[in-house]
């Protein structure tokens, strides 16, 4: 998940609910207790490895702190100065209760503590804005300090964009919330009369990895749609109205330019289109190659007359990522990516493999972050996640416990977990203004290099955690296992974001169901399998979307991630493919990781990147680079795997046409043969009529047996 606060799903914020609402919802008895379903929900949908920043959890003291600095008459230097510590305070108070909450998840006390706390938290962000540009920022002078530009730019950034989604006025969001995490489903071909016909949203997730029925998998992507985007729609059009007014209050042009106010580009639209266009190749031979191999298996749905791939046969409720279905799609199924587990592995071995490979790089160890965690029974609303304590000691690791069935992915999770702890460890001794990254995609960025690190092939072998193989079959593979996690996850950040960026700033648009799928048909080639019209909101079957939380971040955090990786091989004088190149053990290239992740937020994006790379803009290179020889691979299969389905095309119609013919001449010689009674003539023939052998037989059978034998032959026929 991203680094940013703006960006970042937060178990705690989803969780608060407002005390008014401008839609006629029916009270609940226990709102708390009702809140289980949100956890669960979230439980669900949220990406495995998210990490959970600073900041989450605040006491209503911190707030009189406050309103006291507002009313002294002190210098900006000292305003900002006494900030700092009172949010160092904040910090240290928040992440206490927040990590009490996730380690005791199902204790009500402690999640009601954090959702209070929450929002105090987030009025005190609002407030600090608000009081820095009501009393200091009158004057130009301050205003267009260079000194002051980075930490007012932050201010505001955080301050504007808690106001409408973490306000006491955010009626329209939670509705929103209730409706999505309250979701439960009919299950497929039943009568829906008893508990065990209802399934929940992580059974439905579960049957989209697992089904290859495309009618079961058809009728749950249209009923959670019907249950969340359809209910949705009316209340939808209040939130962006209620976004837009709160962003021309701060005086942006709408929603979607107050949310990109955290990239720190004022081009951004511009730039992720073009990132996209550069990508979108890349993703069209991928889709094209799924697509040709689907239709084996899905022949009726995926029909040759259109490029598109109907959303509910790639493996996820949303189409966001397409790993489940790699068994299906693989290249080479003799060199199956799964390794043999080596006996005995625990989840401490992983988070030691990653430990020791950023400890070859020449960061300090972080064991101490992942020491107390186990492998037990996971509980059923666990969400790993990474914390910092604030206190610039103690960083802390939430592990689920759950078994590992795929040593990759927990692999990945585990470098992504402690990648976020050495970001945390390496800007500690900043001002807490300046403790994240530079933008929302870094923390990930960052994070995922070494997660690809250490899953391939090669370096797998390496470790004492799996029997792995090695060769082209398997690099392929590999190298399409990992395209088919982050490439379509790419192409629907930039439909996703760029939808709402639409709607946000254009008012004119009505047909947001239509243009949604314009935009999913036209960029990404995936289509919805049943019709849709302007009673549907399809977007908002997605929790970003009713959650007001920002999806861009995977688009840019993926683009970064091979960027500073290809720029890092460079450093070690790496000649070979880029997927090959491993960074294990070169403490240059760490160090100057070290340099850029201590500079935190304290200065802008660009000057981070140039630090780590010596590139000041955003690149595509790297990552295209990195999936080439995958690139070169499906260029080629795809013009095969085309030939050998347009054969089949044009085989069906003969081979259809033989069996019509077939089955024709069967009846006619049937019919002749009943006609004539060809029947008994020739078992009269054979001496098998009445009295014959075969009568002697069964007679001979003891009677209370004749029904049974007679069922065998009837069933057999």
């Amino acid at each position: 998940m991203s680094a940013d606060e703006t960006s970042t799903p937060k178990n705690n914020k989803t969780l608060d609910v407002s005390d008014e609402s401008g839609h006629e919802l029916e009270a609940d008895v226990d709102d708390i207790k009702e809140k289980k379903f949100l956890d669960e929900a979230i439980k669900a949908i949220l990406d495995p490895h998210a990490f959970i920043p600073k900041n989450q959890d605040e006491l209503e003291s911190y707030k009189l702190q406050l309103d006291e600095l507002n009313k002294s008459n002190i210098s900006l230097d000292s305003f900002l100065s006494e900030m700092d510590n009172l949010s160092l305070e904040v910090c240290k108070t928040s992440q206490k209760a927040l990590w009490s909450y996730v380690s005791d998840i199902n204790n009500e006390t402690k999640k009601n503590k954090m959702v209070r706390i929450t929002a105090e938290e987030d009025e005190i962000k609002k407030q600090y804005w608000n009081i820095l540009k009501t009393k200091y920022l009158r004057d130009d002078t301050v205003k267009n300090d260079r000194n002051y530009q980075r930490k007012i730019r932050i201010i505001k950034e955080r301050g504007t964009n808690v106001q409408m989604p973490q306000s006491k006025q955010r009626e329209e969001i939670d509705l929103m919330q209730r409706i999505w995490s309250r979701v439960s489903l009919c299950a497929y071909n039943t009568s829906c009369n008893n508990e065990d016909s209802i399934r929940s949203m992580s059974d439905v997730i579960a049957i989209f990895k697992t089904s290859n029925d495309s009618k079961e998998l058809a009728y749950y992507w249209k009923a959670f749609r019907d249950m969340t985007g359809r209910k949705i729609r009316p209340i939808f059009k209040d939130y962006v109205t209620r976004m837009n007014a709160v962003a021309k209050s701060e005086n942006f042009s709408d929603a979607g330019e107050m949310w990109r106010l955290s990239y720190d580009d004022n081009n951004f639209v511009e730039t992720v289109k073009t990132i996209w266009n550069e990508m979108k190749p890349l993703y069209n031979l991928i889709r094209d190659y799924v697509r040709l191999k689907l239709k084996s298996y899905y022949p009726e749905d995926i029909k040759s007359d259109t490029n598109c791939i109907p959303a509910h046969l790639l493996g996820n409720l949303w189409a966001q990522e397409w790993q489940a279905i790699y068994p299906k799609v693989i290249a080479y199924p003799k060199h199956y990516r799964h390794k043999t587990f080596t006996q005995g592995l625990k989840s401490k071995d992983l988070f030691d493999a990653v430990d020791l490979f950023h400890q070859s790089l020449g960061f300090d160890s972080a064991n101490d972050s992942y020491k107390d965690i186990s492998d037990g029974v996971p509980s059923a609303n666990c969400l790993p996640s990474s914390h910092d304590m604030c206190d610039g000691v103690n960083y802390k690791i939430k592990w689920c416990g759950d078994k590992i069935t795929d040593v990759e992915v927990a692999l990945s999770q585990a470098a992504r977990l402690l990648g976020h702890v050495q970001y945390f460890k390496h800007y500690k001794d900043l001002s807490p203004l300046y403790r994240d990254g530079p933008n929302p995609a870094f923390h990930d960025a960052i994070s995922d290099i070494v997660a690809v690190q250490l899953t391939l092939p090669d370096h797998l072998k390496t470790l004492n955690l799996v029997k792995a193989s090695t060769g082209r079959e398997v690099t392929i593979n590999h190298l399409l296992w990992l395209a088919l996690e982050k490439i379509p996850l790419m192409a629907y950040a930039y439909v996703l974001d760029t939808w709402r960026w639409d709607i946000f700033g254009n008012s004119s648009l009505e047909n947001w169901n239509a243009h949604w799928w314009d935009l999913r048909t036209k960029e990404t080639g995936v289509s919805p399998p049943v019709l849709r019209n302007e009673s549907d909101l399809d977007p908002a079957a997605k929790y970003h979307v009713v959650s007001h939380v920002q999806y861009i971040t995977y688009l840019i955090s993926h683009v970064l991630e091979f960027q500073i990786l290809f720029s890092l091989c460079k450093k070690v004088n790496h000649t070979g493919p880029l997927h090959e190149c491993s960074l294990y053990g070169h403490k240059e290239v760490g160090k100057l990781l070290s340099n850029g992740m201590a500079l935190g937020a304290s200065e802008d994006w660009n000057t981070v990147l140039e630090t780590m790379t010596g590139e000041r803009q955003l690149s595509t290179e790297g990552i295209l680079e990195y999936f080439s020889i995958l690139e070169d691979f499906l260029r080629k299969e795809n013009l095969r795997l085309a030939a050998v389905v347009e054969d089949m095309d044009k085989s069906a119609p003969i081979v259809v046409g033989a069996i019509v013919v077939f089955l024709t001449v069967l009846i006619i010689v049937l019919y002749c043969a009943k006609k004539h009674d060809l029947g008994r003539k020739m078992r009269s023939f054979c001496g098998l009529t009445k009295n014959g052998s075969l009568d002697i037989v069964t007679n001979e059978v003891p009677q209370s047996k004749t029904n049974d034998i007679e069922g065998i032959v009837e069933d057999k026929v």
